[in-house]
């Protein structure tokens, strides 16, 4: 029993050593019965990788073909051949076809016939002999007579080889009807989500929407390849369009799916540094879109792909982290769920490439099943969001109406309020004139005390319209009109003047004629800077206003003789209702606050600085006509 064993093992070694490579022999298809086609499965398929790119069949004798077809991605140059033969009473007419439909340059050569059919993306759908959505070839075959057909396949951008089939013409003249109406059905349901989306984004100025659009646009782009719908839309265009169509759609596609991920998770707030690494890896994605039409794209393709997979991946884990941080929030969920059919579909795409017991074709129907899957769910989604924005915002104008309604009762209460201050003032102003009227020059003293009643009242009336105003900063509106600065200046430093308690000196220098202004909201500004440098400085001080134009600018600044601001309170003095801690019963911390904004209201700015030799200088800046 040894003996023979060993025998069998010396013949089988010598019948291998012997046997030339590749001349294992493959069962041949066997065309019988009433099937519509006839799949190139692998025990009837040999495959060759042809580092040389052989143009022809002649080169091939000799080499080591194998059985099955080569699993995944690549670039470069793959042969097929297959063996058929046609039963008795089969027609002799037959189509070869298959996909994937979007490959350079397609060759099929039937050598015992001296056959070479020319197909490919490179040629033009119109021009081709036969053309379809998949890479189609008419065969006659003998009847009973084995036929050997050759196909190379060359790419520099993929190869894939699948759903091959012998097909009745009749029969796949119909599935081509079938499929071009389903895959009209897909893409059309596509457009309008890209095409209801955009509006909505553009509408609402919402990122998140604008980018679902483009994601959904470059899967429609890469559908329309994939499917060999483009090259029967654009049946003239060629290679051209297909190569942009399909670039666009995977690169594209995989930036737009990094960037949307990153603003529908909030990571710019969520998670800082995740954000970061999520718009380098879709800038980096995004500037391959500039190689589409250069050998450098292959080399985009695979880190691309590697960065959508972690991405996917992070995008999970992180929108995982975000329910369970807020388990309430339905959107979150619809996120999170979003991604299951895409880790579905990127899972059986990776076991198809690595074991031969997913067919190659059934990773890229699922990945595609899953996408379209993904999208539907995101559809929800972002109907969902749209739904909370627009109770979100329904919300906001309720609120909004309220607010305004409380505002008009303020501002009608501050006016009530205002005339009620004055009214009593007006009493007191006008007693006072009358007791001048008839003191004469008869007492002095008596005619300096009206002169200070009358500048007190004028003062208090001025302090009442700074704090009234101060509560209307939030509704105030400036009426800009032509207005001399220097006489701004000039007034403000006449209503402030009071002899033995505080001088008031000007300096202009530089001013135009005339700038677009408020006059009076400046003059109110100008007197909460001198009501604050009396407020602060010593009794008899000098305060100083100065005016001055330069730089397209016009700058006001008082500058006073008080003890300044410390510098750790300097960034908080301009807030409303902020009073220096050394000044903490003094003032209202209106003042300065109602300075800023007025600058503001005029497109300036408020700002303060040390006054050299102890003090400090206030500075409202306006912009001046050019």
């Amino acid at each position: 029993m040894k003996g023979w064993l060993l025998v069998a093992v010396i013949l089988s070694l010598c019948g291998w050593f012997a046997a030339p490579a590749g001349a294992t022999p493959r069962p041949p298809l066997t065309l019988a019965g009433d099937a519509a086609s006839f799949p190139l499965e692998e025990p009837h398929l040999s495959v060759l990788e042809d580092e040389t790119g052989s143009p022809g069949v002649d080169q091939l004798v000799g080499a080591d073909w194998r059985e099955g077809t080569r699993r995944g991605l690549a670039s470069g140059t793959v042969w097929y051949r297959f063996t058929a033969v046609r039963a008795p009473g089969m027609p002799a007419e037959w189509i070869l076809a298959f996909g994937e439909p979007d490959i350079d340059d397609v060759r099929v050569f039937v050598p015992d016939q001296g056959v070479e059919i020319r197909l490919g993306r490179r040629i033009p759908s119109e021009r081709l002999p036969l053309a379809g959505l998949r890479h189609v070839a008419t065969l006659t075959l003998p009847e009973g007579k084995p036929v050997t057909v050759h196909i190379r396949l060359a790419s520099r951008h993929k190869i894939r080889f699948e759903d091959a089939a012998l097909w009745r013409p009749g029969a796949l003249m119909f599935e081509e009807v079938r499929e071009s109406a389903l895959f009209g059905i897909e893409f059309g349901v596509l457009a309008v989500i890209v095409t209801v989306h955009a509006l909505f984004g553009v509408w609402l100025r919402d990122a998140t929407m604008l980018l679902y659009a483009l994601y959904v646009g470059t899967n429609l782009c890469r559908g329309l390849t994939h499917s060999g719908i483009a090259a029967v839309v654009f049946p003239s265009s060629g290679g051209a369009v297909n190569y942009m169509l399909s670039g666009v759609g995977l690169l594209g596609g995989i930036a737009a799916f990094i960037f949307l991920w990153d603003n529908i998770l909030g990571l710019r707030k969520a998670f800082p540094v995740m954000h970061r690494i999520y718009v380098v890896a879709g800038t980096i994605v995004a500037l391959g879109l500039f190689s589409l039409m250069s050998p450098a794209f292959p080399l985009f393709v695979g880190p691309a792909l590697a960065a959508m997979f972690l991405a996917s991946l992070a995008s999970t884990a992180l929108a995982a982290l975000l329910v369970w941080r807020d388990p309430k929030d339905v959107l979150l969920k619809f996120y999170l769920f979003a991604f299951l059919p895409v880790m579905l579909g990127w899972g059986v795409e990776v076991a198809a490439k690595l074991t031969a017991m997913v067919p190659d074709h059934m990773g890229r129907q699922i990945n595609v099943a899953a996408t379209m899957t993904h999208i539907a769910i995101l559809s929800v989604a972002m109907a969902y969001r749209l739904g909370r924005m627009q109770r979100e915002g329904m919300r906001a104008e309720i609120n909004l109406a309220g607010e305004r309604l409380a505002r008009q009762r303020l501002r009608t209460f501050i006016d009530m309020a205002t005339h009620e201050f004055k009214t009593p003032l007006a009493v007191i102003d006008s007693a006072a004139q009358m007791v001048g009227l008839f003191n004469g020059t008869r007492h002095p003293e008596i005619a300096d005390r009206v002169t200070t009643i009358r500048r007190a009242v004028k003062r208090l009336v001025s302090l009442i319209e700074t704090c009234l105003a101060s509560e209307r900063d939030e509704t105030m509106a400036a009426k800009l009109r032509p207005v001399a600065p220097a006489m701004i200046v000039q007034q403000a430093a006449e209503r402030n003047r009071e002899p033995n308690r505080i001088e008031v000196t000007i300096e202009a220098s530089s001013l135009p004629e005339s700038c677009f202004a408020d006059a009076g909201l400046l003059g109110i500004a100008l007197d909460a800077l001198i009501d604050n440098a009396r407020r602060y400085g010593p009794e008899g001080q000098i305060v100083e206003i100065a005016a001055r134009g330069g730089d397209g600018r016009i700058t006001f600044s008082v500058e006073d003789r008080g003890p300044g601001i410390p510098d750790d309170e300097a960034p908080f003095i301009f807030d409303k209702y902020y009073r220096c801690v050394g000044g903490a019963g003094t003032g209202t911390g209106v003042g300065l606050h109602l300075v800023k904004t007025i600058a503001e209201l005029h497109a300036g700015q408020a700002s303060y600085r040390p006054r050299e030799g102890g003090g400090a200088s206030f500075a409202l800046t306006i912009p001046a006509p050019p």
